[in-house]
C-alpha cells in the first residue's frame, strides 16, 4: 500500500541572510533529457536534448566546459547594477549561476533591471547554503527577500499544490511541462505559496530525472526492488520511489551524494545526464536508464510577502513581467543538441534500454502513485489538468540513437 507521509523541515528561519562572499560553492548540477512519452503513456526515447548555456547567456564555446563544482570564483554574486538602483532585492538559489536555475534566474535579474531602467536591482545568491528547506525557511521569515526553492520541498511547509508536477510518470516532456508551467495551472499552483508567507512568481525547470544505478540498472520496478535509492527531502518523491519497490534515502545536498553510492549507502538515485556528469557520478554508478523519465525538477521563484507588500504598483507590475518569461526560458535551455551522450558513453556509463514489458509495469506502477496522490482533492485538480494537456499533445519525433556500443537491454 502506497502511503505519502510528509518530511519534516530542517531547523528554523535564521536571523541573518547570507553575504555574497561568504555563500559557499555548492556542487553544480546541470540536468539534460533525451527522452519523450507518447500520449498514451508508452515512453519512448527522442533526440538527445540539452542546454547549451553558453550560447545561451554566457558565450562559452562548450557547454561540457563549465565548472562542475569546487568552483573557487565564490567571491561575488550575481548582481544587476546597484548604482542607480531605487531598492535592491537579495536573491537565494542553491546552486552555481551556471545551473539552469542560475541561468534562468540572471536572466530575469536582467530583465527586470532593464525593464526598471536600472532602479530595480536583484543581487543573486548563488550556492545559498543548507540547501532547499532552509532557503524557503529564510525567504518565509524574510531573512532573504526573495529565492528560488525546489517545488520538491514545499510539502515541508505544508504546502501540496506543486505534488502533481513530480508525481511519478505524470509530466516526462519537456513540451508538455512548458504547459503546465508557463499557463494557467502554473499560475493557479503559484498562488498555494501565500500559505507559506510568500508571493509566488514563476515556476522554472531543472531537469527531468530518470533512473541511476550503481551497479544494476533499473529498468523495471522488479529491479528497484529493496535497493537503496537516495531521494531529496521530498514526500511525493518518496511516494514515487517506495512505489517502485525501493526504500528512499534522503540525502539532502549533492556532496554527499557520491560517496553515497561509492560506499554501497545507496544503490541508485533519480539523476539526470548533466548531473551524472558534473558529480562525476559515472565513477560510481554505470548504468541510467535512456527510455524511462520519472518526473522533472522544477523550482519556484517567490518573494517574501512582507517585501512584495512594500513594493510599490509600478515595481511589482516590473517584477511581475519580468518573471512571466521565465517558464519559457528555463524549458528553452534543455531544447538545443548536446554531445552530453557520447561524453558520458566514452566515460564509461551505460545506456539501459527497458523492454516493453518493463515500461508497461513502470506505467501501471504510475497510476498507482497518480491514484494515491489524488486522494488529495487539489492535486487530483491538478493531475486530471495535466493529464488532458498530455492526452491532447501529437506523437513524439523519431528518437534519435545514442553513442554506438553505450547501450544495454533489459
Amino acid at each position: 500500500m502506497l502511503t505519502t507521509s510528509r518530511a519534516r523541515g530542517v531547523g528554523s528561519p535564521r536571523s541573518e541572510p547570507p553575504s555574497a562572499a561568504g555563500v559557499v560553492v555548492a556542487t553544480v548540477s546541470w540536468w539534460l533529457d533525451p527522452l519523450r512519452q507518447d500520449k498514451g503513456g508508452t515512453i519512448v526515447r527522442r533526440p538527445s536534448r540539452g542546454w547549451v548555456l553558453a550560447a545561451i547567456l554566457l558565450g562559452l564555446v562548450a557547454v561540457l566546459g563549465l565548472a562542475a563544482c569546487g568552483d573557487d570564483d565564490n567571491s561575488s554574486a550575481d548582481t544587476s547594477s546597484t548604482a542607480s538602483a531605487e531598492i535592491t532585492l537579495r536573491l537565494g538559489y542553491v546552486t552555481t549561476a551556471d545551473h539552469p536555475y542560475g541561468v534562468a534566474i540572471n536572466q530575469f535579474i536582467k530583465d527586470v533591471s532593464t525593464a526598471s531602467g536600472g532602479k530595480i536591482a536583484i543581487e543573486g545568491l548563488a550556492s545559498y547554503p543548507g540547501g532547499d528547506v532552509p532557503l524557503l525557511q529564510d525567504v518565509k521569515g524574510g531573512a532573504v527577500e526573495m529565492a528560488s526553492v525546489s517545488s520538491a520541498v514545499w510539502g515541508t511547509q505544508g504546502v501540496t499544490c506543486f505534488d502533481a508536477l513530480q508525481a511519478l510518470g505524470l509530466i516526462t516532456r519537456y513540451d508538455l511541462e512548458k504547459e503546465v508551467i508557463e499557463g494557467p495551472i502554473g499560475k493557479s499552483m503559484l498562488g498555494c505559496t501565500s500559505a507559506a508567507g510568500v508571493h509566488g512568481l514563476a515556476i522554472h525547470e531543472g531537469g527531468l530525472r530518470k533512473p541511476l544505478g550503481a551497479k544494476v540498472a533499473l529498468t523495471s520496478p522488479t529491479t528497484f526492488k529493496g535497493k537503496k535509492i537516495r531521494t531529496p527531502a521530498s514526500s511525493v518523491l518518496q511516494t514515487g520511489i517506495s512505489a517502485l519497490g525501493a526504500d528512499p534515502v534522503t540525502i539532502a545536498t549533492l556532496p554527499e551524494i557520491y560517496p553515497a553510492l561509492r560506499d554501497g549507502t545507496v544503490d541508485g538515485m533519480e539523476a539526470n545526464l548533466g548531473l551524472v556528469q558534473t558529480l562525476k557520478l559515472y565513477e560510481v554508478a554505470k548504468f541510467i536508464t535512456a527510455n524511462i523519465n520519472l518526473w522533472p525538477f522544477p523550482t519556484v521563484l517567490v518573494m517574501n510577502q512582507a517585501k512584495w507588500d512594500a513594493l510599490s504598483a509600478d515595481q511589482q507590475a516590473t517584477i511581475t513581467a519580468a518573471a512571466e518569461k521565465v517558464p519559457g526560458f528555463s524549458i528553452g535551455i534543455f531544447t538545443a543538441p548536446s554531445e552530453l551522450p557520447a561524453t558520458l558513453c566514452s566515460e564509461g556509463l551505460k545506456f539501459a534500454i527497458a523492454s516493453d514489458s518493463d515500461l508497461s509495469a513502470f506505467n501501471k506502477v504510475s497510476q498507482e502513485v497518480i491514484t494515491e496522490l489524488s486522494k488529495n482533492a487539489e492535486t487530483k485538480g491538478y493531475i486530471d489538468q495535466i493529464q488532458a494537456l498530455k492526452d491532447a499533445l501529437p506523437a513524439p519525433a523519431a528518437p534519435a540513437p545514442l553513442p554506438e556500443g553505450c547501450t544495454v537491454t533489459s
